[in-house]
């Protein structure tokens, strides 16, 4: 349903975790003999963990948006999302070392946040139809 919150906390999770196989999360100079990064920047596509993770994220938020239904299992799969999106920046720091330093990381580097934040938000919504339903159950 789109007029809920946290769809669109999803959606904006979503589009952010879309963005991030085109857009670099870091610039640099990858440092000679290095394996797992190719060229001059990190994106999602550059990596096989890089790109399962962040398609797992996107997959896991299309989900997550149609089982509004069942709130429970909506709330503990937005939750593996944002755990699935801490290991997604912790990865992306850890590849950020195969580079010399004088590197950069690259405005674009907010999308993968954008996808921390959004499953956040998605989760205090989540709960707080929760606690909407639990009232008004509780008036019956």
């Amino acid at each position: 349903m789109i007029q809920r919150k946290q769809t669109l906390w999803l959606l904006l999770s979503l589009i952010c975790a879309v963005l991030t196989f085109k857009l670099p999360f870091y610039n640099g100079t990858v440092i000679n003999g290095t394996e797992g990064v190719t060229g001059a920047e990190i994106t999602a596509t550059d990596n096989i963990w890089l790109l399962l993770l962040t398609s797992a994220i996107a997959l896991l938020s299309i989900v997550d948006i149609f089982l509004y239904k069942n709130r429970k299992l909506q709330l503990r799969l937005a939750f593996i999302g944002l755990l699935a999106a801490v290991g997604l920046i912790a990865l992306y720091v850890s590849y950020i070392k195969n580079f010399q330093p004088g590197g950069r990381i690259s405005l674009t580097a907010l999308l993968t946040f954008g996808i921390l934040v959004g499953f956040f938000f998605a989760l205090k919504g989540i709960r707080r139809d929760q606690k909407l339903v639990r009232d008004l159950n509780r008036l019956r």
